[in-house]
Protein backbone atom coordinates (compact mmCIF):
# COMPACT_ATOMS: atom_id res chain seq x y z
CA UNK A 1 0.00 0.00 0.00
CA UNK A 2 1.68 3.52 -1.03
CA UNK A 3 2.23 5.51 1.80
CA UNK A 4 -0.06 8.79 2.96
CA UNK A 5 1.21 12.15 4.29
CA UNK A 6 0.11 15.30 6.02
CA UNK A 7 0.67 18.24 5.22
CA UNK A 8 1.05 21.50 7.21
CA UNK A 9 -1.34 24.51 5.77
CA UNK A 10 -0.05 27.11 8.00
CA UNK A 11 -3.05 26.31 11.14
CA UNK A 12 -4.08 22.97 10.92
CA UNK A 13 -2.66 19.72 9.13
CA UNK A 14 -3.96 18.37 5.98
CA UNK A 15 -4.28 15.18 3.50
CA UNK A 16 -3.56 12.65 3.77
CA UNK A 17 -2.02 12.82 0.23
CA UNK A 18 -0.53 9.77 -1.66
CA UNK A 19 2.70 10.79 -3.30
CA UNK A 20 1.48 11.79 -6.53
CA UNK A 21 -0.68 13.81 -5.33
CA UNK A 22 1.58 15.32 -2.79
CA UNK A 23 4.21 16.01 -5.04
CA UNK A 24 2.22 17.44 -7.53
CA UNK A 25 1.18 20.59 -4.99
CA UNK A 26 2.16 24.19 -5.54
CA UNK A 27 5.38 24.83 -4.26
CA UNK A 28 6.11 21.36 -3.04
CA UNK A 29 9.78 20.47 -2.01
CA UNK A 30 11.91 19.03 -0.22
CA UNK A 31 11.43 21.12 2.30
CA UNK A 32 8.63 21.11 3.41
CA UNK A 33 7.39 19.16 6.50
CA UNK A 34 4.84 16.12 6.33
CA UNK A 35 3.76 13.82 8.81
CA UNK A 36 3.46 10.29 7.84
CA UNK A 37 -0.26 8.97 8.00
CA UNK A 38 -0.02 6.44 10.99
CA UNK A 39 2.97 7.90 12.61
CA UNK A 40 2.61 10.15 16.15
CA UNK A 41 4.06 12.95 18.05
CA UNK A 42 5.31 16.14 16.95
CA UNK A 43 8.59 14.41 16.18
CA UNK A 44 6.94 12.67 13.20
CA UNK A 45 7.08 15.95 11.44
CA UNK A 46 10.23 15.75 9.02
CA UNK A 47 11.35 17.68 5.72
CA UNK A 48 10.08 16.16 2.51
CA UNK A 49 13.56 15.09 1.82
CA UNK A 50 13.90 12.68 5.00
CA UNK A 51 11.68 10.19 3.10
CA UNK A 52 13.29 8.24 0.19
CA UNK A 53 9.94 7.75 -1.86
CA UNK A 54 9.38 11.53 -1.58
CA UNK A 55 13.19 12.14 -2.62
CA UNK A 56 12.91 9.78 -5.77
CA UNK A 57 9.97 10.95 -6.88
CA UNK A 58 11.61 14.56 -6.68
CA UNK A 59 14.67 13.66 -8.22
CA UNK A 60 13.90 12.01 -11.27
CA UNK A 61 10.49 13.62 -12.40
CA UNK A 62 8.37 11.38 -11.32
CA UNK A 63 5.39 14.04 -11.25
CA UNK A 64 5.54 16.98 -12.64
CA UNK A 65 4.46 20.03 -10.17
CA UNK A 66 3.63 23.09 -11.11
CA UNK A 67 5.50 26.60 -10.71
CA UNK A 68 3.69 28.66 -8.17
CA UNK A 69 4.40 30.32 -4.87
CA UNK A 70 5.51 28.58 -2.02
CA UNK A 71 2.57 27.36 0.70
CA UNK A 72 3.69 28.24 4.34
CA UNK A 73 6.70 25.32 5.01
CA UNK A 74 8.10 24.84 8.35
CA UNK A 75 4.68 24.94 10.89
CA UNK A 76 5.21 27.67 13.45
CA UNK A 77 3.33 25.92 16.28
CA UNK A 78 5.55 22.82 16.12
CA UNK A 79 8.65 25.09 16.24
CA UNK A 80 6.75 26.62 19.25
CA UNK A 81 6.45 23.11 20.87
CA UNK A 82 10.31 22.58 20.33
CA UNK A 83 11.45 25.40 21.98
CA UNK A 84 8.76 25.30 25.04
CA UNK A 85 10.35 21.25 25.07
CA UNK A 86 13.97 22.95 25.90
CA UNK A 87 12.39 25.10 28.80
CA UNK A 88 12.70 23.74 32.50
CA UNK A 89 9.49 24.03 34.91
CA UNK A 90 9.93 26.76 37.42
CA UNK A 91 9.17 24.36 40.08
CA UNK A 92 12.81 22.73 39.17
CA UNK A 93 14.11 26.21 40.21
CA UNK A 94 14.94 27.51 43.90
CA UNK A 95 14.95 31.55 44.58
CA UNK A 96 16.24 33.22 47.62
CA UNK A 97 14.65 36.03 48.25
CA UNK A 98 16.63 38.69 50.58
CA UNK A 99 14.97 41.83 52.32
CA UNK A 100 14.46 42.89 55.70
CA UNK A 101 10.95 44.76 54.99
CA UNK A 102 8.76 41.77 55.34
CA UNK A 103 5.63 43.21 53.12
CA UNK A 104 7.87 43.09 49.97
CA UNK A 105 9.92 40.23 50.91
CA UNK A 106 6.39 38.76 51.44
CA UNK A 107 5.33 39.98 47.76
CA UNK A 108 8.71 39.37 45.63
CA UNK A 109 8.09 35.52 47.12
CA UNK A 110 4.53 35.49 46.44
CA UNK A 111 4.77 36.33 43.26
CA UNK A 112 7.58 34.01 41.94
CA UNK A 113 5.92 31.07 43.69
CA UNK A 114 2.62 31.68 42.14
CA UNK A 115 4.62 32.07 38.94
CA UNK A 116 5.64 28.40 39.80
CA UNK A 117 8.99 28.87 41.36
CA UNK A 118 10.17 27.08 44.91
CA UNK A 119 10.86 30.02 46.90
CA UNK A 120 13.12 30.38 50.05
CA UNK A 121 13.27 34.03 52.10
CA UNK A 122 15.84 35.39 54.44
CA UNK A 123 15.41 38.56 56.76
CA UNK A 124 18.81 40.13 56.28
CA UNK A 125 22.49 39.10 54.66
CA UNK A 126 23.46 36.86 57.63
CA UNK A 127 20.16 34.86 57.42
CA UNK A 128 21.07 34.61 53.94
CA UNK A 129 24.51 33.43 53.95
CA UNK A 130 22.91 30.72 56.91
CA UNK A 131 20.58 29.90 53.90
CA UNK A 132 22.79 29.28 51.42
CA UNK A 133 24.88 27.47 53.56
CA UNK A 134 22.00 25.10 54.16
CA UNK A 135 21.44 24.45 50.08
CA UNK A 136 22.28 25.69 46.80
CA UNK A 137 19.64 28.16 45.21
CA UNK A 138 18.96 28.76 41.16
CA UNK A 139 18.89 32.96 41.90
CA UNK A 140 18.85 35.22 44.94
CA UNK A 141 16.94 38.52 44.95
CA UNK A 142 17.83 41.14 47.17
CA UNK A 143 17.24 44.33 48.75
CA UNK A 144 20.46 47.00 48.43
CA UNK A 145 19.50 49.24 51.57
CA UNK A 146 19.10 46.84 54.75
CA UNK A 147 19.93 47.52 58.68
CA UNK A 148 23.46 46.13 59.67
CA UNK A 149 25.26 44.90 56.51
CA UNK A 150 24.05 46.17 53.31
CA UNK A 151 22.84 44.32 49.89
CA UNK A 152 26.27 45.79 48.10
CA UNK A 153 28.28 43.97 51.24
CA UNK A 154 26.38 40.86 51.09
CA UNK A 155 27.13 40.72 47.08
CA UNK A 156 30.68 40.98 47.79
CA UNK A 157 30.68 38.15 50.72
CA UNK A 158 29.07 35.86 47.54
CA UNK A 159 32.64 36.38 46.09
CA UNK A 160 34.93 33.34 46.79
CA UNK A 161 32.05 30.86 48.03
CA UNK A 162 29.98 28.32 46.72
CA UNK A 163 27.55 30.92 45.81
CA UNK A 164 29.94 33.35 43.76
CA UNK A 165 28.41 32.72 40.52
CA UNK A 166 25.06 32.20 40.80
CA UNK A 167 22.80 35.21 39.18
CA UNK A 168 21.60 37.85 41.25
CA UNK A 169 18.47 40.53 41.12
CA UNK A 170 19.09 43.52 42.87
CA UNK A 171 15.63 45.73 44.19
CA UNK A 172 15.51 49.02 45.71
CA UNK A 173 13.34 51.78 46.96
CA UNK A 174 16.21 54.34 47.60
CA UNK A 175 17.06 56.86 44.95
CA UNK A 176 20.18 56.01 43.25
CA UNK A 177 22.13 57.65 41.03
CA UNK A 178 23.41 56.29 37.39
CA UNK A 179 26.57 56.09 38.92
CA UNK A 180 25.72 53.78 41.75
CA UNK A 181 23.94 51.58 39.92
CA UNK A 182 26.28 51.17 37.29
CA UNK A 183 29.25 50.47 40.11
CA UNK A 184 26.65 47.77 41.47
CA UNK A 185 25.89 46.30 38.00
CA UNK A 186 29.60 45.78 37.65
CA UNK A 187 29.93 42.91 40.13
CA UNK A 188 29.93 39.85 37.98
CA UNK A 189 26.92 37.73 39.34
CA UNK A 190 24.53 40.69 39.44
CA UNK A 191 22.00 40.68 36.26
CA UNK A 192 19.68 43.14 36.64
CA UNK A 193 18.44 46.23 39.02
CA UNK A 194 15.04 46.63 39.79
CA UNK A 195 14.01 50.09 41.07
CA UNK A 196 10.93 49.47 43.70
CA UNK A 197 7.61 49.57 43.40
CA UNK A 198 9.07 46.67 41.31
CA UNK A 199 7.15 45.90 37.60
CA UNK A 200 6.06 42.55 38.33
CA UNK A 201 5.34 41.78 35.02
CA UNK A 202 8.82 42.64 34.33
CA UNK A 203 10.60 41.05 36.94
CA UNK A 204 8.48 37.77 36.47
CA UNK A 205 9.89 38.06 32.97
CA UNK A 206 13.55 38.63 33.52
CA UNK A 207 13.18 35.18 36.25
CA UNK A 208 11.59 33.18 33.34
CA UNK A 209 14.34 34.34 30.92
CA UNK A 210 17.44 34.31 32.91
CA UNK A 211 16.84 30.77 34.61
CA UNK A 212 15.05 29.21 31.15
CA UNK A 213 11.79 28.18 32.40
CA UNK A 214 8.54 28.18 31.14
CA UNK A 215 6.25 30.77 31.97
CA UNK A 216 2.58 30.20 32.80
CA UNK A 217 -0.57 31.27 32.07
CA UNK A 218 -1.27 34.94 33.22
CA UNK A 219 -2.90 34.93 36.13
CA UNK A 220 -4.36 37.16 39.57
CA UNK A 221 -1.03 39.31 40.67
CA UNK A 222 -1.23 39.44 44.02
CA UNK A 223 -1.07 42.90 45.63
CA UNK A 224 1.25 43.55 49.02
CA UNK A 225 -1.68 43.94 51.20
CA UNK A 226 -2.48 39.86 50.01
CA UNK A 227 -5.38 40.43 47.70
CA UNK A 228 -5.07 40.51 43.74
CA UNK A 229 -5.69 42.60 41.27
Amino acid sequence: MAALYYLFDGSVPIGPFELSELVRRPGFSAEVLVFPKGASGAESWQPAGSFPDIVQALQFGAFSAPSASAPAAAPNVFAAQTEQQTLAQPASKLILVVDDDPDMRNFIGMSATMDGFRVVTATDPVNARGKLKQRPVDLIVTDLMMPGQGGYEFLRTLQGTDSNDVPVFVVSGSALDASTIAMIRQEANVIAFFPKPVDLDRFLGALHKQLKTLRPSPRAIPKRDGTTW
